[in-house]
Parts: C-alpha cells; sequence; structure tokens
C-alpha cells in the first residue's frame, strides 16, 4: 500500500482540519498498532483515551460481531432488549437514574446544556452557564462557546448567548462571577486538551459547596476522565462531590461512537416528549459494545487499570530529574508530561514513534499519556525507558 498514495487522496478531498502524523495504521492487538508495513507500536494515545479495551479484545469483539449478525440499528421509536439492559447496568453502576443515549461527547455536553436551561425554564427562566478557561467541551457551536479557546470563538463567532467564563483553579474568581444569574457550572476535573491540568482538591469541594448553597447546577464532564481512566470509573468519585448532570463519551463503548448524559432524577426528568433526540444514539450495536465495556470494567478491569495507572506515575516520577521536565501531573492512567519552551514536544512524540510508543502533544508543550485500560507493567516500563533514553540524548 502506497502512503503518499493514500496522504494525496486525504489532502485532495478531506477538509483541512486535521493535522496528521505520517502514519498509516493497519491493525490492532492487544495494546499495540501496527502500521501497513507491519511496524508495531505499543499505544499510549487509544484514540484519544477512547480504546480502553485495546484492540482486539476477545471477549468484546465476540459481543459486538454477535449483535451485527442479529440488530444494528432502528429507530428510538421502538424498545431493544440491549438498550435496556444497559441503561439498567449503567444508571445502577453510576448512581445516576436517568440517561440520555447519543453518539460523541460534544452530542453529550449538547444534552447537558439543553437539559441545564429545560431545567431553568422550568424553574422561573433563563440563567447563564459558567465554564472553565482552558476548557475543551466540544466543536458544536454550543460546546465550543463553553470551551475556553478564545481563538476558536473569534473565528465562529456570533456565539451563543447565555454563557460567561470563570478563571482556571481562581476560586476567588468563581465567587464572583457565580451570581444570582448562574443556573449551572460545567468543568472538566481535569483539562485534558489543555494538557491534563487537574484542578486542585479545593477547588473542586469549594466550588460544588458554593453552587448546591446557592441552588446553581453542577455538571461535570467525564468525557475523557470517566470509564476508569483516573483509576475510578468517574473522576468525580475522588473529590467527594456529586454532581447534577455528567456526560461521558469516549471509553463508553470501547471505539464504536457513543455518549451518554447522566442526571439525577429532579434535573433528568426536566425534559418532555420532543424536547430531545438522536436518529442513531443508543443503537443495537452500540449499547452491545458499552454493556461488555462496562461488564468487563465491572468485573476486574477498573481495579487492575487504578493499579496500572499508580504503577506508571510512580515510573514517571523518575523522569523529574531531567531539568527541562517541568511538570508531571494527572490521575490513573492520564498523565502530563510538561516540557520547557525549549524543548518541543512534537519533536519528543516524534522520537517516541521512532522507538516504537505512540503518545500525543496535548496543551501547552505536554506529552499526554492515556493508554487503554489493559495496558501491562512492561508495556509501561519500555515507554519509560524510551522516554529515558531520548531525554538523555536531549540537551537544554
Amino acid at each position: 500500500m502506497d502512503i503518499n498514495k493514500i496522504k494525496n487522496a486525504e489532502a485532495k478531498h478531506y477538509m483541512p482540519v486535521f493535522s496528521r502524523d505520517s502514519l498509516v495504521l493497519e491493525r490492532g492487538e492487544g495494546n499495540c498498532l501496527y502500521d501497513i508495513n507491519g511496524n508495531k507500536y505499543v499505544d499510549f494515545v487509544a484514540g484519544i483515551a477512547t480504546n480502553i479495551l485495546g484492540y482486539n479484545h476477545s471477549e468484546y469483539t465476540e459481543a459486538v460481531c454477535n449483535q451485527v449478525k442479529k440488530l444494528m440499528h432502528v429507530s428510538n421509536h421502538y424498545y431493544t432488549a440491549i438498550q435496556s439492559q444497559y441503561i439498567t447496568r449503567l444508571c445502577e453502576a453510576s448512581g445516576f437514574p436517568r440517561v440520555f443515549l447519543c453518539n460523541s461527547g460534544a452530542e453529550a455536553n449538547e444534552c447537558a446544556i439543553k437539559l441545564a436551561r429545560r431545567y431553568f425554564k422550568n424553574h422561573g427562566g433563563d440563567k447563564t452557564i459558567l465554564y472553565a478557561e482552558g476548557s475543551f467541551h466540544g466543536r458544536t457551536l454550543a460546546t465550543l462557546t463553553v470551551t475556553g479557546n478564545t481563538a476558536q470563538h473569534e473565528r465562529y463567532s456570533p456565539l451563543p448567548q447565555g454563557f460567561d467564563s470563570f478563571k482556571y483553579n481562581d476560586f476567588d474568581d468563581f465567587k464572583r462571577k457565580l451570581t444570582d444569574n448562574v443556573g449551572a457550572v460545567i468543568l472538566e476535573t481535569i483539562q485534558g486538551e489543555r494538557g491534563v491540568r487537574p484542578f486542585s482538591n479545593d477547588f473542586l469541594a469549594n466550588a460544588y459547596a458554593l453552587c448546591k448553597s446557592k441552588g446553581v447546577l453542577f455538571i461535570v464532564d467525564e468525557v475523557q476522565t470517566g470509564m476508569g481512566r483516573t483509576g475510578t470509573l468517574f473522576s468525580f468519585e475522588h473529590f467527594g462531590i456529586k454532581p447534577d448532570i455528567i456526560t461521558m463519551a469516549k471509553g463508553i463503548a470501547g471505539g464504536i461512537p457513543m455518549g451518554a448524559c447522566l442526571a439525577s432524577e429532579e434535573v433528568g426528568t426536566a425534559f418532555s416528549r420532543g424536547d430531545h433526540g438522536s436518529t442513531f444514539g443508543g443503537n443495537a450495536l452500540a449499547c452491545a459494545a458499552a454493556d461488555k465495556v462496562l461488564e468487563i470494567l465491572q468485573s476486574g478491569l477498573l481495579t487492575k487499570g487504578a493499579a496500572m495507572g499508580a504503577y506508571l506515575g510512580e515510573r514517571l516520577a523518575h523522569l523529574s530529574k531531567y531539568n527541562f521536565i517541568t511538570d508531571i501531573r494527572g490521575l490513573g492512567l492520564m498523565r502530563g508530561i510538561e516540557l520547557c519552551d525549549k524543548v518541543p514536544a512534537t519533536e519528543f512524540e516524534s522520537k517516541l514513534r521512532d522507538k516504537g510508543y505512540l503518545v500525543n502533544v496535548a496543551g501547552n508543550n505536554t506529552l499526554r499519556l492515556i493508554p487503554p485500560l489493559t495496558i501491562t507493567k512492561a508495556e509501561i516500563d519500555g515507554l519509560i525507558a524510551a522516554l529515558d533514553e531520548v531525554c538523555a540524548t536531549t540537551h537544554v
């Protein structure tokens, strides 16, 4: 297969929105990907925190193939047993009694915004929604508006109204912005696209308590942090809080497109028939995949992933000896290695790829590590050794 032919076809026909690595991937096995030339790469990207079971996982593959043979999609005008089975499992596991199924994280966050606004309407009128600077919640117009990227805002203005921002991790600014006109707050506990930047425990606890005291809805975007990524099923569990709404996607169905918006009983029943919908959301194939993912997580992978996340954190600490590494942060299997400005993270990414390891760059010159939850100690050790080799030959 000719890589130049593939690249030329993409350049000619695909809208120019992606910056792609010069790599054509063909298949996956375990936690590794293989390109068209047969080269093997241990995957610490996982489709951006999506392929949490790795590749060709036997139980998952069997469940998906069996569902394809029976039923892939019907209209949401009808019931399916697999959707009923899955939402029961998901609601019981999450502790949220109400759910809407969709196709992506942006759609899940769009649903959360609409649900919050509908709730406001049912309880006295219009309210604004607060979001954090540096956040990423999607690329639809509404989710772009609550994404803290002013350059993107300028490109697509005029944007929807009714939103305001607060400074990342600044509780004083948060308090100032949380006026009586605010009805909801949306944030990620860890800002993934900004470079794996966690909010502090104090900020989250205090912001949550203040919202509860004022009757403000608290929405947590778990699109990247959910499904065991941080060592618990959802990241908010680390902070002793219980949001009114959470959103999910990425790892929820192991690589098949799916998203979900979950809510408390009071908030989740704010919608009426016809208020929201989706053609493909929660179809039989996606639900079969998501049901198997959750079953595997509950059968031991959540515990194993937490252990591997702790191990990754321990091994990464070894790299702090290099003076050009300015920060190592994150939780579980969601870690960021920030480099000083004189050492481009993209060069590290390329050198690691040459050594057979895939990572990606996020935020401010940060290497992001978000491997499958099935990653092994040996594969983590291999990455650390490769990082050590690259660091040892890097001079500032």
